[in-house]
């Protein structure tokens, strides 16, 4: 066959043979991997003039391999099948920094193959909008649900990456994705096709995405979800409906206990590994969203977890695995995250809110404090710790919070996503809410370009990066401190969601506010709102003026001298 030329860390895609099961590829450094075929069925997205997206087929499947070329140079692929057969390519050099990992230098953070630091910039976008149609009368709605789909998913893609977004969280059990049928063998293959088609967004718009493969909670055959209620949205995307061998299963413990399910749903898993393993625009695959949320003894869910997140990892040897608990806001769930088998998952996380109903004080007052505390208590050395989900929610996360409708400024905004970094995790927060409820509806995109501004050129795997408070009575302040630099935030105390959210006060401006820093060469402030905020630098102290909200800050350092 003719040689082919190919790109280090490219994306492959080949057309094979229907007898073909799977393809060998050796590198020029002799090291070897397996990949395997898989049904591929090309399709067409359609928009009705009202913008409802329908999913078509185009033409007849066909089987296909894919891979990620890992070694410079020669390789040969043997397809294996009746007739083996077998070609050349030639890999080439590229500026590709290949898979993300945990880092070899500092455990505590991600980087790329080559070495180079990732920091994840991420937000969830979990499942699109469900908009319900008109049956034709005046405020008449039919109880058919639809979606706009792909162009949305374009449109918040390309909202998130121009201002500095680097990965996604979206859930591909939702209904708009699961490729789940009836039957557990029997997958939708235009459903996966749709995932493709996820995937490639992300590339076009240099996102990486985490993937989430199941958010069912529970078993529910009878219930009619016909409305766009609050209750009947929720039960959508939570309620399962599996048959195996003529039977349906009826509780998530039965599903978690009962091995034939677990077959069927790693068949899927092995399904998905195919078409998306093995692919740099991954950043993790997690298992479950809020797994220790589905009506199953967490004895029984933790046994699965730790019998699971190996195989699923042995599926995607190049790809991060994970798995997500719900909101860290009680004793007992403080327990359940202890107890987790982080040890089987390549990092560690935690979903965090501001909620009033929570059972932990700390949960009531500021998204700062309760991210920072979350952080404390969870990150440890040896992994990675992510915030990958926060936000603000109604009393008992029965609903998105209503005061931010009144967050113009992203005050809620600033305190999710920026404070998990300065607290000592790998990346910033990844903020819920993320569509028309606050992140969209308040055009809060914006306000991610200031926190890849304080990280840009900063190496943070080599850093050593330790974090400090050093707050006032008058501010909080947060320093990570490391061998060149010490990055920072600053946040009025005044400037909270009671007291300018609910009760519509303004902040009151710090006239001068003095952080200890040694050894300072320069100092550069990073602006997150409009304030005039003006600095200074002697031998012992950084003396910040004028504070209105707040900033971050960026400190050079003469001869690695630290706080």
């Amino acid at each position: 066959m003719k040689n082919t030329s190919v790109s280090l860390y490219e994306r492959v895609e080949e057309q094979v043979a229907s007898d073909v099961t799977c393809a060998k590829i050796t590198y020029k450094d002799g090291s070897t991997e397996t990949v395997y075929a898989f049904d591929y069925q090309p399709v067409k997205f359609i928009y009705d003039d009202e913008g409802f997206e329908t999913v078509e087929k185009e033409g007849e499947p066909y089987k296909c391999i894919r891979y990620t070329p890992k070694c410079v140079g020669e390789a040969t692929i043997v397809y294996c099948s009746d007739n083996e057969n077998a070609k050349t390519i030639n890999v080439l050099p590229s500026e590709s920094n290949g898979f993300i990992r945990v880092s070899n230098t500092d455990r505590r953070y991600f980087e790329y193959s080559d070495g180079t630091a990732y920091v994840p910039i991420g937000i969830n976008m979990a499942f699109p909008t469900t908009y319900e149609k008109h049956n034709g009368n005046e405020f008449g709605t039919s109880g058919e649900f639809c979606y706009v789909g792909m162009k949305q998913y374009e449109r918040w893609f390309r909202k998130a990456s121009q201002n500095g977004v680097n990965m996604v969280r979206v859930w591909i059990g939702h209904p708009y994705f699961t490729p789940d049928k009836d039957n557990a063998y029997d997958l939708d293959l235009v459903q996966l096709s749709k995932i493709d088609e996820l995937v490639n967004l992300a590339k076009k718009y240099g996102l990486t995405l985490k993937l989430t493969l199941e958010n069912f909670r529970y078993f529910d055959y009878d219930r009619i979800a016909d409305t766009n209620s609050y209750s009947d949205d929720v039960f959508r995307k939570f309620n399962k409906k599996i048959y195996m061998d003529g039977q349906r299963c009826e509780s998530t413990e039965e599903w978690i206990t009962t091995p034939k399910y677990l077959d069927g749903w790693l068949y899927k898993v092995n399904e998905l590994a195919k078409r998306f393993g093995d692919d740099t625009s991954i950043f993790a695959i997690e298992l479950w969203n809020e797994m220790n949320s589905i009506h199953c003894p967490m004895e029984k869910t933790l046994e699965w977890n730790k019998q699971v997140l190996p195989k699923v990892a042995e599926m995607f040897p190049d790809n991060m695995v994970v798995n997500s608990l719900g909101s860290f806001e009680s004793e007992g769930v403080k327990k359940t995250y202890e107890n987790f088998c982080w040890d089987k998952s390549s990092f560690k996380q935690v979903h965090r809110y501001l909620d009033q109903g929570a059972s932990y004080e700390v949960c009531h007052e500021n998204p700062l404090a309760l991210l920072k505390d979350a952080c404390e208590v969870l990150a440890t050395d040896d992994m990675p710790f992510i915030a990958a989900e926060t936000g603000a929610v109604n009393n008992c996360h029965s609903g998105p919070f209503k005061f931010y409708i009144n967050d113009d400024d992203g005050i809620l905004f600033a305190d999710c996503v920026y404070t998990p970094f300065f607290a000592g995790s790998a990346g910033c927060g990844h903020i819920w809410h993320w569509d028309e409820r606050y992140v969209e509806a308040k055009t809060l995109y914006k306000m991610y370009k200031p926190f890849t501004e304080l990280i840009d050129g900063i190496d943070v795997v080599n850093e050593g990066f330790r974090s400090s408070d050093l707050s006032t009575d008058d501010a909080y302040v947060l320093t990570l401190n490391g061998k060149s630099y010490i990055l920072g935030y600053i946040r009025n105390k005044t400037a909270n969601w009671r007291n300018m959210l609910r009760d519509l006060r303004d902040a009151e401006i710090i006239s001068e506010l003095k952080v200890n820093i040694k050894g300072a060469k320069s100092v550069e402030l990073i602006n997150i709102w409009d304030d005039d905020i003006t600095v200074e630098k002697s031998d012992c102290d950084v003396t910040f003026k004028n504070i209105n909200y707040g900033v971050m800050f960026k400190v050079a350092l003469n001869g690695g001298v630290t706080v």
